[in-house]
């Protein structure tokens, strides 16, 4: 298929199941959340740190389940609030349960990427009543001190850009998405520089995601008390989960389902169709 076809293909699949923007003010902040509307449990999907709900648009466009879908923005993200301090895991998780409060979400099914696959293990652990299963895609468990500083030192680095197009270019971990991934994904990440020029800017609050980074080093192992459904899945070419890590995960919990994807780190976006064949298959069996 061609680059405009697929583009085009990709972007009717986009329509075909339109979400909802919605901002929801909490007790401590503002959220902003994608809502695809739906029937059953619905599932609470979680991005990656430095990223922002639209890792998520292609994965639902290509999903078969007819679940609600919610996405929200985390806290110094997208178009949440940005508050000055407060970017720990239980900053994280407190803005879960208020806004599965405010939405009247009573359970839902956890999918997490990334970071957002380590928030999922918390709550799934610390609050298993409002957990149906838990599914987490890459995540960032014990991750090197090494690759965690080479992160920063990028994020410090590649914040601002003198235009959209080579902001575009400079996405991390996108060698592997598709023409449409990246034209799509650009349009929601980036946000113009109030300067009178064409520069822009992440989207999200760069100390609030470097202090985010640093939670990554310390390992969560023995806060994971799963007792629901999980499937940990990870990118075949990712070296932020390796398998001995996914293999020692499974192994914590009783019946869990691992698998790999021809993907690297960012599953949502390198490979939405596969990511989303595998969780619908996952959630169907439930």
């Amino acid at each position: 298929m061609a680059a405009d076809e697929d583009h085009d293909a990709r972007q009717g699949t986009l329509a075909a199941r339109p979400a909802v923007s919605r901002r929801l003010q909490l007790p401590q902040l503002a959220l902003h959340c994608l809502d695809w509307p739906g029937t059953g449990t619905a599932l609470l999907l979680l991005h990656p740190n430095r990223t922002n709900v639209r890792v998520w648009d292609f994965v639902v466009a290509h999903s078969a389940l007819r679940n609600r879908f919610l996405a929200p923005d985390a806290r110094g993200h997208g178009l949440s609030d940005y508050p000055a301090h407060g970017y720990g895991y239980a900053d994280y998780l407190g803005d879960l349960h208020a806004l599965l409060d405010a939405m009247e979400v009573p359970r839902v099914h956890l999918v997490g990427a990334a970071t957002g696959g380590n928030l999922a293990l918390l709550l799934a652990s610390e609050s298993p009543q409002r957990v149906a299963s838990v599914t987490v895609v890459d995540p960032g468990l014990s991750l090197d001190p090494s690759t965690s500083a080479v992160v920063q030192a990028q994020m410090r680095r590649a914040f601002r850009f003198p235009s959209l197009a080579q902001a575009r270019a400079d996405m991390p971990y996108s060698t592997r998405w598709s023409d449409a991934m990246r034209t799509h994904y650009s349009r929601h990440a980036f946000r113009r520089v109030d300067d009178g020029s064409d520069a822009v800017q992440w989207r999200y609050h760069l100390p609030g995601v470097i202090a985010t980074e640093q939670l990554l080093e310390v390992p969560i192992w023995d806060r994971i008390d799963i007792r629901c459904p999980m499937l940990a899945i990870r990118g075949t070419h990712s070296a932020v989960f390796p398998r001995a890590n996914m293999e020692r995960l499974c192994a914590m919990v009783a019946g869990a389902q691992s698998a790999e994807i021809d993907a690297d780190h960012r599953v949502s976006q390198d490979n939405p169709q596969a990511l989303a064949r595998v969780i619908d298959r996952f959630i169907d069996a439930l």
